[in-house]
């Protein structure tokens, strides 16, 4: 750089050259000084090395190109080093562009005057500098110039921002649909340009609120573990604190704190940030627009009273004028939104669906031709678009694999250096790129199988209950030296299967680069189903740490672990304890050293406690009665009237029981309770072969389980209806709907406990044993009969239930009432879809060892469940028949349903 401005005043010595180490004065106010001289500049020459560009160089970018877009004839000259990739930035083609080894020398300065003058050509050949594709990644504001195939969601979403200042548009969508590139490298970047994208269409006039965005601050953040630390970094870094500094790690303690104890708000940060502006002598921003990227991290990684605050915080934050905002997030966690009352006030949803076949055609071809690429044939384009379509109706995340492919063909052609992308059309498989260099990696190295499993689930992986395993991002010091070169290999081209960043005031961290190698690595899906139930525990580990680490020094011992949640660290810390943080395995000793001090506390108490013995049975004995006679007074009053007139006249008799039929039905009270099928008996072979797509080790080894005689299974997923029947009378807790409809929706949010109250009154009410159905019986009875993954086929085909990629009208977004798709063969609803159902069964790995007679199956975890069906949100492959999970039986979810059971009396011989 120092040489390049020495040759050119050699050239003209009258020349008034700027350049920022040499002409600003120690102290001074930089920024608003560059901005002065650009203004008053001729031309503006960016030159790009081996370091590329650092975050003020960007501003400087923008403010020349904010310049250039007012007066078409400023230059603005691009000097890249050769042998180096040109950074993302917008606009980048439609300028003058050197690629040179040595831009002091005669040729380039030559170049760079003719440039400067107006007279410079524009770039030929940028695809041998420049990558339009971003494989994995998400695109940012940088790439915008290479951003298709979302122009009108793009509108759609500034004019919301326009219409609601006070709202908050959340961007929802499957994992991989391109929720994140949509905010940034469209809204954003449309914000910076201060203009509609060329892909908008008729948009209409720019909104006149936005008529000074390019001098926006524009903030981003992801919640992560520590949200509201999160919220108040972005804010900081606009202070032109070094992060190295103490008074860097003093300030966003205490801003931290502030407001997690409410003392200060985001109206205060957004305040105090304008004054910093003010003290550097900066233009003050009319606006701050921040972006809250995987918005799902607040359900996932932070803790409870973290992610209830940040809600408030950012809720109450919008009425400031000064505050736009914006959220991604993934549709499997709407759910949650719904549950988190202060956000769910203030959102605006923005659906965002996969691409269809003519707009990912255009996000294939559109990019290369901006950089004079081309692919070998017209079909070849159009190949991959279809293909790519149609892989997205079984996997959103299709999309970032396409990139990946794309990325992967671009390589190839910058080192043929031909311009042309190619691809034999029968080679193009999605995500086989991913999964086969993944494959390849192990191939090459089969003594790190061993490591890399620990560092794919025991590291980088999330897992909850209920559903999908998500990423996890992994701090350095986590890592053995041996697994963080693992890590940096597996980062580094051309495997690219993670991602690795050092931030400036952090440690360096580590994650999967996208969440698609869950879905499409089997090797990997095997591993985590293995350990699928160690880091479900945990994840609530973490949860229970972090809020931990964030109680105040007085109240830390009542945050420790305790009773069932401590035995059940205690057992784990025993079989796994090396595959815990040295943070977490202290907080599981602090737990036990104080839960021992509780216990010698407690039989010193006992002397004493006897001693007051007789005085306390007496009031046991009152309080006792006094709950005796309320029930009393409750079955005489409410319950005993209600059954004698609703279900004791239609209860059958055993007469009538006797000669029911196979696949008879009846319902045994006036109104709402279950319909009954008769399922008849017979025998079936229990789980899947390792051949079945999804298939996991839990659902083996296949069995024969004979069904010796019929049994009756409601109709129906037990309904809100029925739930609230029974709630009424005093038989149930009352069921939140968390928001949604009631009715005839499938009752949730309730736990194994609470449906095991559910059958326990209908049984008392009618004199019958309902139950909930074991393992064996529900899985007999969602087959109805077939062999097949589903009870309709091998194929999740079009609108045969209820999940996440099922193609019906409720994919993704809620259970439907009951009974909206079609039976199966035993004449039972929504076996496969809608809600997951509770069976009676406790957990076992595996079925060695499983009863053949249908009976439940106890033993295994008395602490876990079985879960069966999938539900309205997970993938087509936890719909399978044979699939199963588990949770705890006090767990409470929008996705947890169940359905009954009745044993009946055997026919007459």
């Amino acid at each position: 750089m120092r040489a390049f401005e020495a040759a050119l005043r050699r050239k003209d010595n009258d020349a008034n050259i700027f350049l920022a180490n040499k002409s600003l004065r120690a102290g001074g106010y930089w920024l608003p000084e560059i901005a002065k001289k650009i203004a008053e500049a001729t031309a503006f020459v960016l030159l790009v090395g081996e370091k590329g560009l650092g975050p003020w160089q960007v501003l400087e970018y923008y403010e020349a190109l904010d310049r250039r877009v007012k007066e078409p004839n400023f230059a603005v000259v691009f000097v890249l080093l050769d042998g180096q990739a040109a950074p993302g930035l917008p606009f980048l083609r439609q300028l003058h562009w050197v690629v040179t080894g040595d831009p002091a020398s005669e040729k380039s300065l030559a170049q760079v005057i003719d440039a400067a003058a107006g007279g410079g050509q524009l770039p030929g050949e940028l695809w041998r500098h420049t990558a339009p594709y971003r494989g994995l990644a998400a695109m940012t504001e940088s790439d915008s110039d290479f951003f298709f195939g979302r122009g009108k969601e793009t509108a759609d979403v500034i004019k919301m921002i326009s219409a609601a200042p006070d709202k908050l548009p959340v961007l929802l969508g499957n994992s991989g649909v391109g929720k994140s590139s949509l905010a940034q490298a469209g809204v954003l970047a449309a914000f910076l340009r201060q203009a509609w994208p060329e892909t908008a269409g008729n948009a209409g006039a720019w909104p006149q609120a936005f008529d000074d965005s390019r001098r926006w601050c524009i903030l981003k953040l992801k919640p992560g573990a520590e949200p509201i630390r999160a919220l108040v970094e972005p804010f900081l870094r606009t202070w032109q604190i070094e992060a190295t500094d103490a008074l860097w790690a003093g300030r966003l303690a205490e801003w931290s704190a502030a407001l997690n104890n409410g003392s200060l708000t985001l109206r205060d940060l957004l305040d105090a940030t304008r004054r910093r502006y003010d003290e550097l002598h900066q233009t003050i921003p009319s606006t701050f627009l921040l972006y809250v990227d995987q918005g799902e991290e607040l359900y996932v990684r932070a803790e409870e009273r973290q992610r209830r605050r940040f809600s408030e915080i950012l809720a109450q934050g919008l009425a400031d004028p000064h505050l736009r905002a914006m959220m991604s997030m993934r549709a499997d966690f709407f759910g949650e939104l719904q549950k988190d009352e202060p956000l769910y006030a203030v959102q605006q949803l923005v659906s965002v669906p996969p691409l269809r076949e003519a707009e990912l055609r255009e996000i294939i071809t559109r990019p290369a031709a901006v950089l004079s690429a081309s692919f070998e044939n017209e079909d070849l384009a159009g190949y991959i678009a279809s293909r790519t379509a149609e892989e997205s109706t079984k996997d959103a995340g299709a999309l970032p694999l396409l990139s990946y492919l794309l990325d992967d063909m671009w390589m190839q052609m910058v080192h043929r250096g031909d311009g042309v992308l190619r691809l034999p059309a029968q080679a193009v498989e999605l995500g086989s790129v991913l999964i086969d260099r993944a494959d390849a990696f192990l191939a090459r190295h089969p003594v790190s199988e061993d490591p890399l499993r620990r560092i794919f689930t025991l590291k980088l992986a999330t897992v909850r209950e209920d559903g999908e395993p998500t990423r996890r991002r992994a701090l350095r010091s986590e890592f053995s030296d041996e697994e963080w070169r693992l890590v940096s290999e597996l980062a580094d081209h051309p495997n690219r299967l993670l991602v690795t960043a050092t931030p400036e005031d952090c440690e360096s961290y580590a994650e999967v680069a996208h969440e698609a190698i869950f879905r499409r690595w089997d090797k990997l899906r095997d591993w985590i189903a293995a350990e699928r139930e160690f880091l479900g525990w945990r994840s609530q580990l973490e949860s229970d740490y972090r809020r931990w680490q964030q109680t105040p020094t007085g109240s830390k011992d009542d945050a420790l672990l305790m009773r069932l949640a401590l035995a059940q660290a205690q057992s784990w810390n025993v079989k796994r304890g090396m595959d815990l943080p040295t943070a977490e395995r202290q907080f599981i000793d602090h737990s036990l050293a104080r839960e021992a001090s509780l216990h010698r506390r407690a039989k010193r108490a006992r002397a004493l406690i006897y001693v007051l013995m007789v005085g306390i049975i007496a009031g046991l004995f009152g309080w006792i009665n006094q709950l005796y006679l309320k029930e009393q007074m409750n079955w005489f009053a409410t319950m005993r009237p209600y059954m004698l007139a609703n279900i004791w006249p239609y209860v059958l008799t055993a007469e009538a029981e006797r000669t029911l039929k196979p696949l008879a039905s009846f319902r045994e009270c006036a109104k709402d309770c279950p319909d009954m099928i008769v399922v008849p008996a017979g025998e079936f072979m229990m789980g899947s072969l390792e051949m079945e797509k999804g298939y996991v080790q839990s659902e083996g080894p296949q069995h024969t389980v004979v069904i010796a005689e019929p049994f009756a299974v409601s109709k129906f997923e037990v309904t809100f209806e029925q739930w609230d029947a029974c709630a009424a009378v005093g038989g149930c807790v009352a069921a939140s709907d968390g928001g949604g409809r009631r009715g005839t929706q499938p009752v949730a949010f309730v736990s194994w406990d609470d449906a095991q109250q559910y059958v326990a009154w209908f049984s008392k009410m009618t004199g019958r044993n309902y139950r909930l159905l074991s393992e064996a019986e529900w899985e007999y009875a969602a087959r109805g009969g077939s062999t097949t993954a589903y009870p309709w086929g091998d194929d999740i085909g079009r609108n045969n239930a209820d999940c996440n990629g099922c193609r019906s009208q409720y994919d993704n977004r809620s259970a439907a009432a009951v009974g909206s798709f079609a039976p199966n063969a035993f004449g039972l609803y929504d076996m496969n879809g809608n809600v997951s159902e509770w069976c009676e069964d406790n957990w076992h790995p595996n079925y060695q060892g499983a009863p053949q007679d249908g009976s439940v199956w106890q033993g295994g975890e008395p602490s876990l469940r079985v879960v069966r069906g999938g539900s309205w949100r997970d993938f087509p492959q936890g719909l399978r028949s044979a699939s199963r999970l588990r949770s705890r039986p006090d767990v409470h979810v929008a996705l947890l349903g169940f359905r009954v059971a009745r044993t009946l009396l055997p026919p007459d011989p």
